[in-house]
């Protein structure tokens, strides 16, 4: 078994939201991703996808893309991003997706090799962005949420297993880590994934804090290919 991770499939089949907007690059990008997944990862392997999968509003405009993924090699682990406007409760959502997806909100489950456990995230105060108005509140939230995950996580937790995390917002800005990094760090995560960034990239993405890995994982930052991280995940 391998494990790769790629996050922000932005997938919009039902809906007219053309990708080439943000760059050439997004041009059929579903294309680039569904013959990249297909090269790269087998029918046994992991892939961990932490958001914006759908630019879907209900589940109706969602399927298309759901069953994309589904019909994918592979077991999928899923978490919502901020485009993801269609997700509601996880068993709503559970319920609604193909059987090789599995779904993350506010949980954790055992992937045999490793402990996952994810949230959303939110915009952090150490982003030049963050708007304390409109961000606080949303911040305190998902800090609360990613409680509950780790909580959960650490329950399920073996002896010598590690626990790996995933967020669609990044828990680091430029170098800077968040109250969520320090979350992470206190309760001995050693991988974190996340995406939401696209474009411009940080020479700091991928980056160690106090013992954390973490892996950005953006679309177009792997150049659509999902990336294997097996040897990040092992007991």
């Amino acid at each position: 078994m391998k494990v790769f991770t790629i996050a922000d499939l932005h997938l919009g089949f039902a809906v007219e939201k053309p990708m080439d907007i943000f760059g050439n690059l997004w041009k059929d990008h579903w294309k680039k991703i569904e013959k990249n997944w297909n090269d790269t990862v087998g029918e046994l392997d992991i892939v961990l996808v932490p958001g914006d999968i759908s630019w879907g509003i209900n589940f109706e405009q969602a399927k298309p893309d759901l069953d994309f993924l589904d019909s994918l090699p592979g077991k999928k682990y899923i978490s919502r991003g901020n485009h993801d406007y269609w997700w509601g409760s996880l068993s709503k959502v559970s319920a609604f997706v193909g059987s090789s997806i599995t779904v993350l909100q506010r949980n954790a489950v055992d992937c045999g090799e490793f402990i996952l456990a994810a949230s959303k995230g939110w915009n952090t105060p150490v982003w030049d962005g963050f708007k304390p108005s409109e961000d606080t509140r949303l911040y305190q939230r998902e800090l609360g949420r990613m409680k509950i995950a780790i909580e959960k996580a650490i329950l399920l937790r073996a002896s010598g297993q590690k626990l790996v995390y995933m967020m669609h917002f990044p828990p680091v800005t430029e170098g800077k880590p968040s109250e969520f990094a320090e979350y992470l760090a206190d309760a001995g995560v050693s991988l974190c994934i996340y995406g939401h960034l696209h474009g411009n990239w940080s020479d700091k993405v991928n980056m160690v804090h106090k013992g954390v890995q973490y892996r950005i994982a953006s679309a177009d930052y792997l150049q659509f290919k999902p990336m294997e991280i097996t040897s990040e995940v092992p007991n």
